[in-house]
């Protein structure tokens, strides 16, 4: 069973968000395009641009963070290590990363890491949800 703060329930709700999003933006298109047949492969495009423009958000609220508060995000990162030891995290690979996140443009990779696999979240959990509500629709009008 998930605890609630375990990091498997935190990706578990992340992962329902994503999917009611593409859902939410596939509905919110069949409302606005009168006559409009949601596909599938419609509703997913529908959805993976939502995730698209979601992403977009995020990357502006992470990027500013890191440009005007950097040393903040350091240590923020820097003191959750130990929490991360704790809860099983290799000790060794928490130091390399450490060490990368010193260096001049290690918080710019580990930022660039993080946004590339949310955005790869982003879209792919946004398309799916999108998906699912256009096959759902389809379904529901052959009735």
């Amino acid at each position: 069973m998930l605890s609630a703060n375990s990091p498997a329930a935190l990706l578990f709700m992340f992962g329902l968000a994503f999917l009611a999003g593409g859902a939410w933006s596939a509905r919110l298109y069949v409302r606005k395009v009168k006559d409009a047949v949601l596909t599938p492969g419609a509703g997913g495009r529908v959805g993976a641009a939502s995730g698209g423009f979601g992403f977009l958000f995020l990357a502006v609220i992470v990027v500013a963070t890191v440009v005007y508060q950097a040393d903040e995000m350091r240590k923020a990162i820097s003191d959750s290590a130990p929490q991360l030891i704790r809860r099983g995290y290799d000790p060794e690979k928490m130091q390399q990363m450490l060490d990368i996140l010193k260096s001049p443009g290690g918080l710019a990779f580990l930022v660039a890491f993080f946004l590339f696999v949310m955005l790869m979240m982003l879209v792919a959990g946004s398309s799916i949800g999108g998906a699912w509500y256009g096959a759902w629709v389809r379904k529901r009008l052959r009735r």
